[in-house]
């Protein structure tokens, strides 16, 4: 079922994930330079850009669900609480918030062998206060996150006529 407050929806597929995205929403790709120190290495980031807010979006296979507590407790807090969080069957945990100085959340999910990371801000500094349909369209966004493994034969959303 898709949610209402996704109007227009579409599939975003990154590696086994999928995610559903507002019709208005634009997407972009960013692959950053070799990684200093790092094996020849170079990353894709996703970002995803729906009205005052975008959500940014990478995969990672080297780490499990503990490195966004060690993340946040290493650059910017100590000994922070990332609770647990679980969308259809995939398992993960959260850091973050709507508030000042900006809103900041992190989502982490893993399934196989491969993590999805996904980290929505306000697009612009200072803070943007989402609104409730902004905080519905976010929570609709993270609730549609698939492991694409586990659907295998569910066609993308209709496009609306």
């Amino acid at each position: 079922m898709i949610d209402p407050m996704l109007e227009r929806p579409f599939r975003l597929e990154i590696g086994p994930y999928w995610i559903l995205l507002p019709g208005h929403a634009t997407v972009s790709a960013q692959v950053t330079d070799l990684i200093p120190g790092a094996e020849r290495m170079m990353l894709t980031r996703w970002v995803v850009t729906s009205g005052r807010f975008q959500i940014s979006i990478h995969l990672d296979a080297t780490q499990g669900l503990d490195g966004l507590k060690s993340f946040i407790d290493y650059t910017t807090r100590s000994d922070v609480v990332t609770p647990s969080v679980t969308v259809n069957g995939v398992a993960g945990v959260t850091h973050g918030g709507y508030g000042a100085p900006r809103t900041w959340i992190d989502w982490w999910f893993k399934k196989g062998d491969v993590m999805i990371c996904l980290c929505l801000q306000s697009a612009a500094f200072p803070l943007a206060t989402p609104n409730a349909t902004e905080l519905a369209e976010h929570a609709a966004i993270i609730n549609s996150l698939k492991y694409s493994r586990d659907f295998p034969s569910e066609a993308p959303p209709a496009a609306a006529e």
